[in-house]
């Protein structure tokens, strides 16, 4: 592989985190005063109008597929992921959030195992468990309160290790750009509709945070896309934990908000643990594979 190519994978993860540090700053700025499925909604508006010009190139004869229930089952996952994220991000620190979502590769070979059929070896078990404990570390119950937030969080994970799943299931047959279009496509009527029961306006000073998530949380997918196709997975991977970071110094700016030691104690062992899968299962004859992707949507 090409040191260029290195380069770039690990620079486009490094900006994925950064947006999404961001987005999440601004989540919590909101401090749920919006509705997280009407964000999802924007989201899901701009992601559309990013793809405009894919779509119009490519033409609708290329969106054609015969995959469309297992695109459903994956946009119920992501959505439903994307609105318990916002919702943790806009009720809790960042970072701690975003500690938590580390646990995505774990939960994704799990449901690998168990719906794909594919075999994990005693390493990924291990590993999957010291994970959990990790998850344990940060949130801490009996010790601190288990709030709604935290909950809420790694939900989110589960569900985005099952959007990972379907992901795999659908990229036997479908491409990409495929994929991306109707994971926006089909996220609209299922924000749209709930959310004209919720909706709340947002104030003159609420816009710019409201369109800035949409455009940041779209933007960073495809940053996210573009580091994993430069580099292989174990290379650009260690660079998520460059969120903590970002969401660390952004959080302690905006809020004055700094992680515990237990949360970055946490943190490590789930994000070594998940660096470890990721890194067995891009090995050459590891004796399983699965999809471990840590973005959402």
């Amino acid at each position: 592989m090409l040191k260029s190519n290195i380069a770039a994978g690990i620079l486009w993860m490094c900006l994925t985190m950064l947006l999404n540090s961001i987005g999440g700053a601004c989540i919590r700025k909101l401090a749920g005063s919006i509705p997280a499925m009407e964000l999802v909604f924007f989201r899901s508006v701009f992601g559309l109008l990013m793809l405009t010009p894919w779509i119009w190139s490519k033409g609708l004869s290329s969106l054609k597929t015969t995959q469309l229930p297992l695109h459903c089952f994956r946009v119920f996952f992501a959505s439903s992921a994307l609105v318990l994220l916002f919702y943790a991000l806009g009720e809790m620190p960042i970072a701690d959030v975003f500690a938590l979502q580390f646990t995505i590769p774990l939960f994704t070979i799990i449901l690998a195992v168990f719906i794909l059929k594919q075999r994990a070896d005693a390493h990924a078990w291990c590993a999957c468990i010291i994970g959990f404990c990790g998850a344990l570390i940060v949130m801490r119950p009996g010790f601190i309160e288990l709030t709604l937030a935290s909950v809420c969080a790694i939900i989110s994970a589960f569900l985005s290790g099952g959007s990972n799943t379907t992901l795999k299931m659908l990229s036997r047959t479908e491409g990409a750009g495929v994929i991306t279009v109707y994971s926006n496509l089909l996220m609209l009527p299922l924000a749209f509709i709930p959310m004209l029961f919720i909706w709340v306006m947002p104030t003159a000073e609420q816009w710019p945070l409201v369109l800035t998530i949409a455009v940041l949380n779209a933007v960073s997918g495809y940053c996210f896309t573009r580091s994993v196709g430069a580099a292989d997975a174990r290379i650009v991977q260690p660079f998520q934990f460059t969120r903590m970071i970002f969401a660390t110094a952004i959080g302690f700016w905006m809020f004055a908000e700094f992680p515990d030691l237990w949360t970055w104690v946490g943190a490590a062992v789930i994000f070594g643990a998940s660096y470890y899968i990721v890194w067995r299962e891009t090995k050459p004859n590891n004796g399983y594979s699965s999809s471990s992707e840590s973005n959402p949507v």
